[in-house]
């Protein structure tokens, strides 16, 4: 029962990563911090107009780590569940999660939604595109 609620919940994790853009939102948060530098390098610019140009970056770049960090919190929480089912559930052990068999579980768990995701879309894109 336990490895069960593991497999569950990792799916539930991975459905919660691919639907919250996490890559996007590294990406534009690296990006930001590439303007950043660009911005501090640039020598056409005065101080006054990079500290306005830097603190703009600053404001977006902490919007961007807290969506991050809240995304974070969200990844996490089905697995934070786990030890609230045990809680309420004595014959649910959370040490299993970090046994060798709740991480192999998590493992397959993940394997086998990246598998049906791309049979998914490679099923979806033909649907499509009939040719």
């Amino acid at each position: 029962m336990d490895y069960l609620l593991i497999f569950i919940l990792t799916i539930c994790s991975c459905l919660i990563f691919d639907n919250l853009g996490f890559m996007a939102l590294v990406r534009n948060l690296v990006s930001s911090y590439k303007e950043q530098f660009k911005t501090m390098s640039n020598k056409e610019l005065d101080d006054e107009a990079k500290q306005k140009a830097l603190l703009g970056l600053i404001s977006k770049q902490m919007g961007y780590l807290v969506k991050l960090i809240f995304s974070i919190l969200l990844f996490v929480a089905p697995f934070a569940l786990f030890f609230l089912v045990e809680r309420f559930f004595p014959q649910f052990d959370s040490s299993i999660l970090y046994r060798v068999e709740g991480i192999g579980i998590s493992i397959l768990a993940v394997v086998l939604y990246i598998i049906f995701k791309k049979q998914y879309v490679r099923l979806h894109k033909n649907r499509k595109n009939p040719t």
